[in-house]
């Protein structure tokens, strides 16, 4: 009985908390002048250390999230400088080095992160949300499938030997006389793994992309609802087709899309996969674990030239759970989060509104 209430404890606030604060070291060094007592650090240079220090610790963050992500400091570092307490829940400090003889004074502190407000203001920052608060909402549509290996076809490799047989003579007294010799060679042909898969639904994903997006200031329409403004081009099926056998839309399948959403006045769709690994067991809560390989594109089709302007993944996430379903439920939630913050990065990266 304990130990389901702990688990239930541990699925209840600590996958929230996860998902919503991260931790992080940082460090800084200040120069201080002499004053009439000597050199002393002072409380307004220890604050400042603290806070470039705070400062670190969210580069450190953002860096190890990925090129795009840091992109995206740049945007909000005067932001976070002006509030910082907004942004960093708590701050423990591991160590302080007071060097009277230099002058300086270094501190190393390790941060506790509101990544849920670094979040806000990094969307808040964005071109389309810019747009957005000037009453202009670009418009956009997405389509992610949820799949697992159906079937896996390996193949065994295949060897070619080839042989080349050399002869040499001579004639002597008692008659001709030979030598021969053999050369040998070959290669071995080897064919990648044939995949299928199976394509289960996954509706209630269509929230966590649609939050990241229209957070962003998009205008997002439900792919379903735009089909038949598409003049019959987009279709779901096709894309879902696509991905039962394969990582991409076919040539023809990502031409129709585009086709479709210029059809239907609609410049942007994000889409992607995500891909459910087998179920194991959590050594550290027991609890089933899934995890899930995520992908996305996201594809302009406003130009008569459509044009991929953003592309993440394959980015790794884990859910855990009491039951295998729950565990699955939870890491494509996390999965589709992550790849729809990395993709949304890009974009305001790029300026796109």
């Amino acid at each position: 009985m304990i130990r389901s209430l702990l688990i239930a404890f541990l699925m209840l606030f600590g996958a929230q908390a996860l998902a919503a604060t991260a931790t992080a070291k940082g460090q800084a060094t200040v120069k201080y002048e002499s004053s009439l007592f000597g050199k002393k650090v002072t409380p307004e240079v220890r604050a400042q250390a603290v806070l470039q220090a705070q400062l670190k610790a969210i580069d450190k963050y953002y860096a190890e999230a990925g090129d795009s992500q840091s992109q995206n400091l740049d945007a909000i570092r005067e932001k976070v400088k002006a509030d910082p307490d907004r942004y960093i829940l708590d701050t423990a400090i591991l160590n302080e080095d007071d060097r009277p003889d230099m002058g300086q004074f270094t501190v190393t502190i390790r941060a506790t992160l509101n990544v849920s407000q670094l979040n806000n203001a990094v969307k808040a920052s964005s071109a389309a949300a810019q747009a957005a608060n000037g009453g202009q909402k670009s418009k956009l549509t997405f389509i992610f499938v949820s799949r697992q290996t159906d079937s896996s076809q390996r193949f065994d490799d295949r060897e070619y030997q080839a042989v080349e047989l050399k002869a040499q003579g001579k004639a002597g007294r008692s008659g001709a006389q030979y030598r021969e010799s053999v050369e040998t060679g070959g290669s071995t042909t080897r064919k990648a793994t044939k995949k299928t898969y199976a394509i289960f639904p996954s509706n209630y994903l269509k929230s966590v992309f649609n939050g990241v997006f229209a957070g962003a200031g998009f205008k997002v329409v439900d792919a379903a609802y735009l089909e038949p403004y598409t003049k019959g081009l987009l279709k779901i099926k096709s894309v879902e087709a696509d991905f039962k056998s394969g990582n991409d839309l076919q040539p023809q399948t990502e031409r129709n899309v585009a086709a479709g959403l210029q059809n239907a006045k609609v410049p942007y769709i994000a889409y992607g996969t995500l891909d459910v690994r087998l179920a194991d067991t959590d050594p550290a809560t027991g609890m089933f674990r899934v995890s899930v390989a995520a992908t996305g594109k996201l594809l302009d089709a406003s130009d008569s030239i459509p044009e991929t302007k953003a592309e993440v993944g394959p980015i790794q996430a884990a859910g855990l759970g009491p039951t295998e379903e729950e565990a699955q439920v939870n890491a494509l939630k996390k999965a589709a989060e992550d790849v729809a913050r990395e993709l949304l990065s890009q974009m305001t990266n790029a300026g796109i509104k």
